[in-house]
């Protein structure tokens, strides 16, 4: 697998101060097959975007959030092989080519973790880091998953693979939903990548609605596995 084999799906709203960087940022590495999946921005995302030459997907009334946007990319890849990436500057593209390697070694699913090794994120508040280590501490408690970062979706992976996991969560808690799942039933391996601060904006996480909304999802999944 090469750099051209990859589709990178980048869910946005209202990210057009970001989204130029953050696409032009990925050309210079080599990566051209952009589509963004876009929540019906009202800035200029798309068109910044459209003059990219980035493929436009846009929520339909049957999307509900950050989750949804992904699935309905994944569901509409054209590629074997996909990456989610940000559009807000925070991921750093150079780390793709290692996850590349851990995929040409036979993973199926290659995470990005921003602890792996102890290391921290550059982006991180005491609120968000405690969040992040206590849902990565549940899903390595009770799925017995080999995980440092159940939160941060920076993942490479193949199609044939993704749609077999039947992702269901239309929200932020798709973040677990994919690991857990991904790590259950397929060959999974972590690399370290280092989150940048956002390029500008705020992020469009809840911390409290969000987390508690993870959280009972992890509980589900557990209740409901078979």
């Amino acid at each position: 697998m090469h750099q051209n084999d990859i589709e990178i799906l980048i869910p946005t709203f209202n990210e057009g101060n970001n989204i130029g960087s953050v696409i032009k940022e990925l050309n210079n590495e080599g990566y051209f097959k952009i589509t963004v999946l876009d929540a019906n921005s009202t800035d200029k995302t798309v068109e910044v975007a459209k003059e990219l030459n980035c493929k436009i997907i846009l929520d339909d009334t049957s999307i509900k959030g950050f989750g949804g946007s992904l699935i309905n990319g994944l569901k509409n890849l054209t590629s074997d092989y996909f990456c989610i990436y940000d559009g807000d500057g925070s991921f750093d593209p150079k780390d793709i080519i290692n996850m590349i390697d851990k995929i040409n070694l036979g993973n199926d699913f290659v995470f990005a973790s921003r602890y792996l090794n102890n290391q921290k994120s550059d982006d991180d508040t005491i609120i968000t880091r405690f969040g992040n280590f206590l849902f990565t501490l549940m899903v390595q408690i009770l799925f017995k998953i080999k995980t440092t970062d159940v939160l941060f979706l920076y993942v490479l992976g193949k199609k044939s693979k993704v749609d077999q996991l039947n992702l269901q969560q239309q929200d932020f808690s798709i973040c677990t939903e994919f690991v857990i799942k991904a790590y259950k039933n397929y060959s999974c391996s972590e690399i370290f990548s280092k989150e940048r601060k956002r390029l500008s904006g705020e992020s469009k996480v809840n911390k409290f609605m969000d987390g508690l909304k993870i959280m009972i999802n992890i509980i589900r999944i557990y209740f409901t596995k078979k």
